[in-house]
């Protein structure tokens, strides 16, 4: 009892001065600091840079399988989920503490889940438009409702399409936000490092872009309206009910343009 006390204490200290005291941060603050360091991670781990240190970050904020302890030697990741699972710790103290407080047990943010695409990003291994969809249900789970980070939310899952003055920018834009917010973040030396970038290069483990969602999405709906009208044509030369052929063909084209919109081009 005595050491979880006095480990208690030193977490406190030690947060306080690497983060610049959370008696600075709101609720809301604390909750767009976990989106941005989790979005920032995946942006990263695309980097042929900064791959091997966003896996490393990952690692060692997921390590522990969940965020039930205030550790001294967690990330700052780690210690933005932990309180957003527990917020009630009576050794932190956040700006606006009540109503902060009240925030945080309002947000619905589902740990174990985090905690998984932490460990995908750790092994490089998120597939089949996990990001995006992930980071979706985090933007709900954490009430992110900026259209800046939903800006770059939509960048970073579709990092490898874009050309280098967006990539420089949506590195900047969140560079820039997470020290208004908290400069004294351990993910600013990275970040500061890519926006003197001259040129980006992708990871070896990014080099095949994960399909965007936004191509995906496209190449359904064209499927679909593809199918519907020759479903239309079918009936109409067979003397068939139009509309039960109308309805099959809508299905079958929709299936057919999402697999054709995630099939790479054969150089």
């Amino acid at each position: 009892m005595e050491l979880q006390l006095v480990n208690e204490e030193l977490c406190e200290s030690r947060l306080y001065r690497t983060s610049q005291n959370f008696r600075t941060l709101t609720g809301r603050d604390i909750a767009n600091l976990a989106y941005l360091n989790s979005l920032i991670l995946y942006i990263m781990v695309q980097d042929d840079k900064q791959h091997d240190y966003a896996r490393a970050l990952a690692k060692r904020t997921s390590q522990y399988g969940s965020y039930t302890l205030f550790r001294t030697h967690a990330t700052d990741l780690y210690m933005l989920c932990y309180i957003i699972k527990d917020p009630d710790n009576k050794h932190l103290r956040y700006k606006d503490h009540s109503e902060s407080k009240r925030f945080l047990k309002t947000l619905n943010f589902n740990s174990n889940y985090h905690i998984q695409f932490m460990r995908k990003i750790a092994n490089a291994d998120d597939r089949r438009n996990e990001a995006l969809t992930y980071y979706m249900r985090l933007e709900s789970q954490l009430k992110i409702n900026d259209s800046r980070y939903k800006q770059y939310r939509r960048y970073a899952t579709d990092w490898s399409n874009l050309k280098f003055a967006s990539k420089q920018q949506v590195v900047t834009k969140i560079t820039q936000e997470i020290r208004r917010i908290a400069k004294g973040s351990e993910i600013m030396g990275p970040l500061t490092t890519m926006i003197k970038y001259r040129s980006h290069r992708t990871s070896s483990d990014y080099k095949a872009p994960r399909t965007s969602f936004t191509k995906r999405a496209l190449g359904t709906a064209a499927g679909a309206v593809a199918g519907r009208y020759v479903g239309k044509k079918i009936a109409q030369k067979t003397g068939s009910n139009v509309d039960k052929y109308k309805k099959a063909g809508t299905g079958i084209g929709a299936i057919a343009g999402y697999w054709a919109s995630g099939r790479k081009k054969q150089v």
